[in-house]
């Protein structure tokens, strides 16, 4: 079993660049709300979900493969997978988290610090009961941490041990369901589009199942690749036609749909799309911008909110001209910033990935 990194494909890297930009711009609305209307044509799809699903179809491949090196207990398969998500991901937040922490200590960004903050460094910040103390982005982190964990425990059960292709898929379609049955009882409390967004939205066992659709993707792109990827470009087009009647249908007064179908119909709308960008690898002219957005978009998502929070306390009272001069530099500060974190604290944490990878498997050579 492999368990180096691959060549970049350019159309998931486009991907993962147009969820960075959504993020940040719909992020930004409210800085120059004193010269227009907030979202004046913001984007419609949600940049995290999109995040979601990817993630979710590119950690589904790797998990496929891992699920039919039967050569490699179980158990060290495990340990593999999560040391390379976790020096992938980990690093980034704790930094963020201790930034995040500062800045409201100091009173540059809104947030309340208490003993509960301590439910942040264990993502335990909405597990089942949102805390929204501060570092509000960090809900979406916790949901990918929880599924990183708990999936790969549900196919060393039912998948690795048993039957790697249909116990796989059983693993998914539970990881899918049951959020989506959970979600409609939860829609009891929901009376606002706040609280959906509090109660529901950013809810982690609520939300596995937009990562399990991008999983799913993956694994019927392995398993029937007749369809799923020798009709990529049929798919793209079912899948765009999905999410825009799923955003069509959307609106602030119809909060049950919101909750439920929407999110259904949105994130296997984008799953179905995958398979098509997968395909992409002739890089164009920006493919280089591209590229690089899409190296640095982690260290982006975490970025622009500490930025956002100064911003807000210089745009007040500025003119039309002056607020838009900050507005470029919120963008050009936030990009520059997370190149630095990628470059100097990210990389070299991936960077540790293959050597202990060749560690985990060179004790398996050993032993046998």
């Amino acid at each position: 079993m492999s368990s180096g990194t691959h060549p970049r494909i350019f159309g998931l890297d486009l991907v993962r660049a147009l969820a960075a930009v959504i993020v940040v711009y719909s992020h930004a609305d409210d800085l120059l709300d004193a010269h227009w209307p907030r979202n004046p044509g913001a984007s419609a799809m949600d940049g995290v979900d999109l995040f979601f699903v990817l993630s979710g179809f590119l950690i589904g491949n790797i998990l496929i493969r891992m699920s039919h090196a039967s050569e490699v207990p179980w158990w060290r398969r495990l340990l593999d997978f999560w040391q390379r998500r976790w020096l992938r991901t980990l690093p980034n937040y704790y930094l963020f988290l201790l930034i995040n922490i500062g800045m409201v200590h100091m009173g540059w960004s809104m947030g309340l610090l208490n003993v509960n903050t301590l439910a942040y460094f264990v993502f335990l910040q909405n597990l089942v009961i949102p805390l929204d103390l501060f570092f509000w982005e960090s809900w979406s982190l916790a949901v990918e941490e929880w599924f990183y964990l708990l999936f790969p425990l549900l196919l060393a059960v039912l998948a690795w041990r048993r039957s790697p292709k249909w116990g796989f898929l059983a693993c998914t379609v539970i990881m899918i369901v049951v959020p989506v049955l959970l979600r409609y009882p939860a829609m009891d409390a929901v009376g606002t589009p706040f609280t959906l967004d509090l109660l529901v939205r950013k809810i982690v066992v609520l939300r596995f199942d937009t990562i399990g659709y991008g999983v799913l993707m993956a694994w019927l792109v392995y398993h029937v690749p007749n369809i799923f990827s020798a009709r990529r470009v049929e798919l793209f087009l079912i899948g765009a036609l999905l999410l825009t009647v799923a955003i069509l249908l959307r609106g602030e007064n119809n909060l049950l749909y919101m909750g439920t179908l929407f999110l259904v119909l949105s994130g296997s709308g984008m799953a179905l799309m995958l398979p098509f960008m997968a395909g992409w690898h002739k890089v164009g002219r920006w493919g280089s911008v591209v590229t690089f957005l899409s190296r640095i978009s982690y260290a982006l998502y975490l970025v622009h909110m500490p930025v956002r929070s100064l911003y807000l306390e210089l745009m007040p009272g500025r003119s039309l001209a002056a607020s838009l001069v900050l507005y470029a530099g919120y963008w050009l500060l936030s990009i520059v910033l997370a190149a630095v974190v990628y470059r100097y604290w990210e990389r070299p944490f991936m960077a540790m990935r293959d050597g202990l990878s060749r560690r985990i498997l060179a004790a398996l050579s050993r032993a046998s």
